[in-house]
Parts: C-alpha cells; sequence; structure tokens
C-alpha cells in the first residue's frame, strides 16, 4: 500500500478540534505545503524576483523614517526649545504616516478603520477619547504595523526585540514593556508593568505617554476564531477599547501568520500585490465595579462583548473556543515531528532534543 504523503498526514492532524484556531488555511493549504499548480508556481518566482525586492524596500524605508522621526523628536527637537508637547504630537503624526507607509509596501493598499455604535440604542455616543489600553484579537506580525499607523500604541514585546535594528528603537522610544521569560512573579514582571502602565494613563489621559495595545488571547489564531482571554489587560480595571481585525481575501493569501515557516510566509506575502485589512473599532467598554474587582470576569465580559459584534454592522463572524497556547504548541510539536519524518530527519531531531 502506497504511503500517504506528507501534506495528507498533515491534513489529517489539523483536523483535530482543539488545534482548529491555529491551522493556516489559504490557498497554500496546511504549513503553507499544499502542492501548487505550476502556473501559479511561475508566477510567484516571478513576482517574487521584479516585487517583493521593491516591496521589501518600501517596507524597510517606512520603519527607517519612523525610527529617525523618533531620533528626531529626542535628540533634535530639546535642542531646539520645542515644548515636550509639540514633540510628542509631531511623532504621533508623523510615526502614523510611516507605518503607513511600511503597510503599503507590504502590500496593503487598503487598511480600512470602522467605528462601531452601540449595539444597545439607549447608551449614549462616547465623547471623542483615548482609551489607556486597546485590546484586538491577533493573527500575525503585520497587525502591529497596523495598529501603529492608527494610534501609535505601545505593547509587550518579546525581551529581545529592542535588540532589532530600527524596530527596536522605535519599541523602546514608545514604551514598550518587554517580556522576560527568566522573571516570573517580581515586581518588574510584564503583567505588573502593564498594570502600572495602563493605571497612569487612565488617571491622565491626556498625558504624552501613549495607550497599550494587547492581544489578550496570548497567541495568534488563522482570524477565525476567538480563543479565552488572559487578564494582562484588564488587571488594572481601566476602560478598554476592543478592536475586531479582519484580513480579506484570505483564502488566497492570508496575511495570518499561524504555523507556517516564518520564510516561506514572508515570501508568499511580499510576491502577492496586494491585501486588504478592515478594523472595527467597538465603543470603549468601561468595566463595572464588580468587573474592576474580578480581572477574569473582565477579560470574559469583553470577549463577549466583541463576539456580540459579530454579525452586526458588518462585523464577520469569529466562532469563539477553548483553545490555549498549549494546544498550540501540541500541534506544532506534531506537525514538525511528522514534517521531519517524512523529510528523513526524523532520528536526527530526537537526538538533538
Amino acid at each position: 500500500m502506497a504511503k500517504p504523503s506528507l501534506y495528507s498526514v498533515l491534513e489529517t492532524q489539523s483536523r483535530d478540534p482543539r488545534f482548529a484556531p491555529f491551522v493556516h488555511r489559504d490557498a497554500y493549504g496546511v504549513w503553507g505545503l499544499k502542492p501548487q499548480p505550476l502556473p501559479d508556481i511561475i508566477l510567484k518566482l516571478v513576482l517574487g524576483i521584479l516585487v517583493a525586492p521593491l516591496k521589501a524596500t518600501l517596507t524597510v524605508l517606512g520603519l527607517a523614517l519612523a525610527c529617525n522621526t523618533c531620533r528626531v523628536e529626542k535628540y533634535l527637537m530639546p535642542v531646539l526649545s520645542i515644548s515636550k508637547e509639540y514633540r510628542a504630537a509631531w511623532t504621533l503624526y508623523w510615526g502614523k504616516i510611516w507605518n503607513r507607509l511600511a503597510l503599503f509596501g507590504l502590500g496593503f493598499l487598503s487598511v480600512s478603520w470602522i467605528k462601531l455604535d452601540h449595539l444597545d440604542v439607549r447608551k449614549q455616543a462616547e465623547t471623542e477619547t483615548e482609551a489607556p489600553v486597546i485590546v484586538s484579537n491577533h493573527m500575525g506580525w503585520s497587525d502591529i504595523l497596523v495598529h501603529m499607523s492608527r494610534s501609535w500604541p505601545a505593547f509587550v514585546a518579546k525581551e529581545d526585540i529592542d535588540k532589532v535594528p530600527i524596530v527596536g528603537y522605535i519599541s523602546q522610544h514608545i514604551g514598550c514593556i518587554y517580556a522576560m521569560r527568566a522573571i516570573k512573579e517580581t515586581s518588574k514582571s510584564a503583567a505588573v508593568q502593564l498594570k502600572d502602565r495602563i493605571a497612569a494613563k487612565a488617571i491622565d489621559p491626556t498625558s504624552s505617554v501613549r495607550p497599550m495595545l494587547v492581544f489578550p488571547e496570548g497567541t495568534t489564531t488563522n482570524g477565525r476564531y476567538l480563543c479565552k482571554f488572559k487578564t494582562g489587560a484588564f488587571l488594572a480595571g481601566a476602560p478598554v477599547r476592543p478592536v475586531v481585525m479582519h484580513f480579506l481575501n484570505q483564502d488566497y493569501v492570508s496575511p495570518s501568520w499561524e504555523s507556517i515557516n516564518i520564510k516561506r510566509h514572508i515570501f508568499v506575502m511580499m510576491a502577492t500585490l496586494f491585501h486588504k485589512v478592515i478594523c472595527y473599532e467597538l465603543p470603549i467598554y468601561y468595566p463595572s465595579d464588580a468587573e474592576k474587582q474580578d480581572p477574569v470576569l473582565f477579560a470574559e465580559n469583553v470577549r463577549q462583548n466583541m463576539l456580540s459584534y459579530c454579525g452586526n454592522q458588518g462585523v464577520p463572524n469569529l466562532i469563539p473556543c477553548d483553545s490555549t497556547l498549549e494546544n498550540k504548541l501540541e500541534y506544532h510539536k506534531l506537525s514538525k515531528a511528522t514534517i521531519a519524518e517524512h523529510s528523513g530527519k526524523f532520528r536526527k531531531s530526537i537526538k538533538k532534543e
């Protein structure tokens, strides 16, 4: 009997309901390994040679200009005795523009933001204000650029992101919080820093400190599900601005970086002419006294609030699920072992472990 192909085995493994939010779903299939027609392969190679370098250059240019904008604010403007308020406003204005240029380089020709009304018409329309924290579903590495082009927020980043050229300096300048895995329950933990930062911004919403962007699912999904929320963004008991992001044309090339090799994903993204994203800004969610005292309740109610908008006012449906990061890691371990076995490297990978 013929041995099943690698792709058929991976596809079978991906059918486990626990893994559903983490399966890469577009024309390139599970793990981006679905066999493609020869004309499509040739087209992608041509675009990869002719278009991808131009897109990459434009993306790096946008990020470099954003980085230099931060440097001008920090080093030049104080010498010119320009006020702190003006410096912050200047960087906010140009930072958002340069991030939009970087997104354009990635192929995001259309980035739409839609502010939604309250589902309950009895509630008054909110005054224009800036919530101390933005919570959003999370699908990939382009998400932060999308939010940066809108609100220029700080965010929780991996501990070594500050060492990355250009991006590292920007993250330091806007006040990102670095999650250090070695630090657990100490005063310097990311969760404590996040709580303090959000609380300070809530006390003084007009301060130049940027709002925090948090992806409360704690990991990425393929954009079709909304997993349980972690409590970090809700510990301060401050108002939050929920945002639902939705990539269009996901069935062809999905910008969701979910269970696919990063190099493969970047190449496919760069060799695709354009992408589209719509971001739905929900009304600011003000916690009740009970929610302020119970971050778990607060987190779940905000999640349910986001789900309640799905299917209303044009917001696409998201499927609620209980899958966790542990399920995702289990799926990745299973798939990577299968890939290694089929490529003849299974025994070698076991020895390394």
